[in-house]
């Protein structure tokens, strides 16, 4: 009988366990999102004129709002190439458009998401990227590498399991065809690294950061962010306005380990972090 009552207890046990297993989604892996780069083609195939309006996933795991197009490398509008940052295809937001994908997430847990960006006109563009409620506006305006693209970073905070990745085209430019061209979503879940012993700066060597992609041979670009509890560069502010690069030992010489910082600016770029110390003590 005793047996028989323990054997009930553990069935019970198990069948409650599958359950919450089952419940919700896994949490969200770090890499790339789910068709991050765009290569996924649509149900009907990739076509000359892939425009997606309001759709729930017209292009495989992504919803999109307003007008939504797929770009193909090489591809011209009018007398200009359209750049695609990585392999053979992304997508070009239209006036008001964007592209979300839901997630699962830890919540309370600090996330960086990094994507690459393309201007397609003359004109300002910008790009809004939110979890909401957080969101920042990346100015695309300014181009610091030579391939007519760049990489960025921007970081969240979890407050929910549930989170939705947005990325918005905030303009209404006179060409409808403008807009700034997306392409190799990633996302990475971010740890404060511990203090080392006798030394004051918290990820002082930069080894915590972003997510970079192992072809990034120009680093990731992290945004101006003043709160160093969301920063996608752990115990670290970027005060400037001008661009601050997250960079590799694969593609720069760093002085040591993986990663450091270049400051593109020169003096007018600016990170920063408060630190700790105690008085009458010399450092």
């Amino acid at each position: 009988m005793f047996g028989s009552s323990t054997k009930c207890k553990w069935v019970s046990f198990l069948v409650l366990v599958f359950l919450f297993a089952f419940s919700g989604g896994a949490v969200v892996e770090d890499g790339p999102l789910v068709n991050g780069d765009f290569e996924t083609p649509p149900s009907g195939g990739f076509s000359t004129d892939a425009r997606f309006s309001d759709g729930p996933a017209a292009i495989p795991g992504w919803k999109t709002n307003g007008t939504v197009e797929v770009v193909e490398s090489g591809q011209k509008q009018g007398g200009m190439i359209l750049i695609v940052p990585q392999g053979a295809h992304a997508v070009r937001l239209g006036n008001d458009a964007e592209i979300s994908q839901e997630l699962t997430v830890e919540k309370g847990a600090l996330y960086s998401v990094t994507f690459s960006a393309a201007r397609t006109c003359a004109q300002l563009e910008s790009l809004n990227v939110s979890v909401p409620p957080a969101s920042q506006a990346i100015d695309l305006q300014t181009l610091y590498s030579v391939q007519g693209w760049d990489s960025y970073a921007w970081a969240f905070q979890a407050e929910e399991e549930d989170a939705r990745v947005v990325f918005r085209n905030p303009g209404m430019e006179d060409d409808p065809t403008c807009g700034p061209i997306i392409d190799d979503i990633a996302i990475k879940k971010l740890f404060v690294p511990e203090k080392p012993k006798d030394n004051a700066v918290l990820n002082g060597d930069f080894e915590e950061g972003p997510w970079m992609f192992r072809n990034e041979s120009l680093g990731v670009l992290l945004p101006t962010n003043l709160d160093e509890e969301t920063s996608s560069l752990p115990g670290w502010i970027v005060e400037s306005n001008r661009a601050v690069r997250f960079i590799d030992s694969n593609h720069y010489t760093v002085p040591g380990g993986k990663r450091a910082i270049e400051l593109l600016s020169g003096k007018e770029g600016i990170i920063s972090q408060m630190v700790e110390t105690k008085p009458n003590k010399p450092y």
